[in-house]
C-alpha cells in the first residue's frame, strides 16, 4: 500500500512537472518579445489579384491593422476589368505600405496566379515572403 502511493506520487510528479515548465512558457512568452534595439522583423505581403474589386479592399485593410512587423503590401493586378487596380491605387495614395504592380504578359506554359506569385516575389522588398488571396482577412 505505501509503495504504491509512493509510485503514485512518483508519476503525477514527472507527469505535473512537463506540464508545469509548458505552463510557465506559456505565460512567459505568450507575445513574441523583441530585444532592445533590435528592428521589427519585415516582411511582404503579397496578393496576386484579378477581378477581385469585391473584396481587395477588406483584404489590404486588414493587412495594413497589422502590428509589431515592418510591412509593405504588393498587390499585383492581372489585368482586371472591375476595378480592382483602382481600389488598390487609392489605398496606395494614402498609405505608403501599398504598392501596386501590374502583371507582366503570361509567357507560354504559365498559368496566371503561379506567373503573378512569382512576379511578386521578385518585386517583394523583404525577405519573408507570406502570399494571400484577395478574400483573406488578416487580424493584426
Amino acid at each position: 500500500m505505501i509503495l504504491e502511493r509512493a509510485v503514485l506520487v512518483l508519476v503525477v510528479a514527472l507527469a505535473a512537472f512537463p506540464a508545469g515548465l509548458a505552463l510557465v512558457n506559456l505565460w512567459l512568452y505568450r507575445r513574441p518579445r523583441l530585444e532592445q534595439g533590435r528592428q521589427r522583423p519585415a516582411l511582404s505581403l503579397l496578393v496576386p489579384a484579378r477581378n477581385e474589386a469585391a473584396s481587395i479592399e477588406a483584404c489590404v485593410e486588414s493587412a495594413l491593422a497589422s502590428t509589431g512587423v515592418e510591412l509593405e503590401v504588393v498587390v499585383m493586378d492581372d489585368d482586371s476589368t472591375d476595378g480592382t487596380g483602382e481600389i488598390v491605387r487609392r489605398i496606395a495614395e494614402r498609405d505608403p505600405r501599398v504598392r501596386l504592380e501590374s502583371a507582366p504578359a503570361l509567357p507560354e506554359g504559365w498559368n496566371g496566379k503561379q506567373h503573378a506569385c512569382a512576379r511578386l516575389a521578385e518585386r517583394a522588398s523583404h525577405e519573408v515572403l507570406v502570399f494571400v488571396d484577395a478574400d483573406v482577412r488578416l487580424t493584426p
